[in-house]
């Protein structure tokens, strides 16, 4: 009898400790992991966020940009780090719904590995053109495209990518040859797109937006299930005829690691929600093409669960792999 009681006692113990540990949370500076570099979407609303959640713990908390096989090497460090709340990570579409299905082992597990925080911003996908088919209709485009055949072309972020995705898709639902030219980042692309060297592209509303108020880009539909805020007149695929034709919205959220004590996971939840719904962080995202959405940890874990099932059906009908 004497030892179950003492494991009793051993367990009561440590749960007393982690508690304390949790009311004295956080004692000192914390990190946001961010998987791609400085400067990109993910690590500007980071940014904001850090600033925000320093001031809310009265710690200081630091932004690193560890980029690098889609987001996967950041993804990794973040896995192996402490339990302890004092690291966060800026998580994708990719590094927790669909590299799962691009590539044939991860190191580190999306569900396993990590504690869900909160959604911060979703984002749609649009079908624009260059200048060789700014003119006419979605309908004029597609059969332009067709009748062009293997000449065109579309550009990409890189193989893989939500754009590459998008664009083998586009090809599969409207019958057109389109053929694809991955870059090294969606800056590239968008150069070349502006510059005449590329036909089509697939880009997120906040890559674009400018160069679409300013009509250097046209804009002709919204892959998704409803019209964005920051575009209202542009006509979602579905209205145009072409239901299939959509993808779901790239988003941005926050984690920490599994193992993590409830009352720190609750304490970042409340703090984060508080300052990604708040009017200085929507008026800084949306006007440029985000649409905040914040949730509780565990609406996030059942939204990441579905999006993993949708990529992956995109995926596997698709054929596309990296390794």
């Amino acid at each position: 009898m004497k030892k179950p009681r003492l494991l009793l006692a051993l367990a009561c113990l440590m749960a007393l400790t982690s508690l304390a540990g949790a009311e004295e949370w956080p004692t000192r500076p914390l990190r946001i992991v961010v998987p791609f570099p400085a400067g990109g979407s993910a690590d500007v609303q980071s940014r904001m966020i850090a600033d925000g959640l320093a001031k809310a713990l009265g710690q200081p908390v630091i932004v690193d940009n560890k980029p690098g096989a889609g987001g996967n090497i950041g993804a990794a460090e973040v896995a192996r780090a402490q339990a302890d709340g004092y690291t966060l990570f800026m998580a994708t579409t990719g590094t927790h719904a669909s590299n799962i299905h691009l590539y044939k082992s991860l190191p580190y597990d999306p569900v396993k590995d990590f504690a869900p925080l909160t959604l911060v911003t979703v984002n749609p996908q649009l079908i624009v053109s260059g200048t060789r088919y700014r003119d006419g209709t979605f309908s004029d485009l597609i059969a332009k495209l067709k009748s062009a055949g293997a000449a065109t072309n579309f550009g990409s972020s890189g193989i893989g990518s939500a754009t590459h995705l998008a664009g083998e898709l586009f090809n599969r639902e409207s019958g057109t040859t389109l053929v694809h030219v991955p870059y090294r980042g969606q800056g590239p692309a968008l150069n070349d797109l502006l510059g005449g060297q590329l036909d089509v592209m697939f880009p997120l509303v906040a890559d674009v937006f400018s160069f679409v108020q300013s009509g250097q880009i046209h804009a002709f539909a919204v892959m998704g299930d409803r019209r964005s805020k920051a575009l209202p007149d542009i006509p979602t695929t579905a209205e145009l005829g072409y239901p299939r034709l959509r993808m779901s919205p790239i988003w941005t959220a926050l984690y920490t690691n599994a193992g993590t004590p409830k009352p720190i996971i609750d304490r970042l939840n409340r703090e984060l929600v508080r300052i990604i719904s708040a009017k200085t962080f929507i008026d800084k995202v949306e006007p440029i093409g985000f649409e905040v959405r914040t949730t509780t940890p565990e609406e996030l874990a059942a939204f990441t669960a579905s999006e993993t099932a949708s990529w992956g059906e995109i995926i596997k009908a698709l054929g596309v792999h990296l390794d």
